[in-house]
Order: structure tokens, then C-alpha cells, then sequence
């Protein structure tokens, strides 16, 4: 039975979070220095979700799934690939060309992260883990992001 405040809920109002920036970079005029914004917002938010799953999900991915410590290393390589991706923008200016075309690549990758977290880590995590260990993880994520809130 799906919580409102276990770790799977939390990460999931990241990923909802993630959507949003996309749709309001893709919205902004290529002239608009809000591009730029947007765009540091989206790397902050995904180092900080990656943070999150490093910390909280991934330890009982390996702990409660048959083939957890694989498919925990592999959510860290894909997330390795992200944060790649992420430096690259980061070291380009929002006008050049292929710039766009980089952003769509990386929301794209986001977008099969999420994926495959909501439609099958999750589920799996779900029926694995002891809700009261999902709940207490959950509240483990609001309390970082309270104080990172805090700090940042």
C-alpha cells in the first residue's frame, strides 16, 4: 500500500519537481537569461535527488531485492551519466548551438531514470521492504532536505 511520507513518495515529488523545470526551461525564450536559471535548478535538483537515492534508496534496494547490490550499482552508473551530462551544459552558454538539443538529451535520460524507477524499482522496493523501513527512510529524505533548505 503506497504511504504519502515513505521514501518512494519523496523521490517521487523530486522526479514531479524535475518534470516542472523542464516544461518551464522549454517554455522560456532562448533569449531569456531565466534559461540559464532553470537550468542550474535542474542540475542542483538532480545532484541532490542522486544524493538522496545514494543515500537512503539504494542501501535498501541492496538490503531487500534479490539482485539489489547490481541493480544498485547500476542506478549509480546511470546517475554517474546524468551528473556527466549535467557538467557538460553547465560548461556551455545557453545560445550555442546544439545547446537545446543537449537539454532535450539529458531530460530524455531523466525521463528513462524515472521510468524505470516508478515502474519498476519502486514497485519491486514496495513489496520487498518493511513499510515501517520505507516510512522511516522517507522521513530520513524530508529531514535532509530541511536542512539542506537550511544551508542552501
Amino acid at each position: 500500500m503506497a504511504r504519502d511520507n515513505d521514501v518512494i513518495k519523496e523521490l517521487e515529488t523530486d522526479h514531479r519537481a524535475l518534470e516542472g523545470l523542464f516544461d518551464q526551461f522549454h517554455r522560456t525564450r532562448l533569449e531569456d537569461t531565466a534559461r540559464e536559471t532553470l537550468l542550474d535548478d535542474v542540475a542542483a535538483r538532480l545532484m541532490w535527488h542522486s544524493a538522496a537515492e545514494a543515500q537512503y534508496l539504494y542501501p535498501a534496494v541492496r538490503t531487500y531485492l534479490p539482485q539489489g547490490r547490481e541493480t544498485a550499482e547500476q542506478e549509480i552508473t546511470d546517475q554517474t551519466h546524468l551528473a556527466e551530462m549535467v557538467q557538460d551544459l553547465e560548461s556551455s552558454r545557453v545560445y550555442e548551438p546544439g545547446f537545446d538539443g543537449r537539454v532535450r538529451a539529458l531530460e530524455r535520460e531523466i525521463t528513462q531514470h524515472i521510468s524505470h524507477e516508478e515502474h519498476v524499482l519502486f514497485p519491486q522496493l514496495r513489496q520487498s521492504c518493511p513499510v515501517d523501513t520505507l516510512d522511516d527512510l522517507g522521513t530520513e529524505v524530508r529531514r535532509a532536505r530541511a536542512s539542506a533548505a537550511r544551508v542552501g
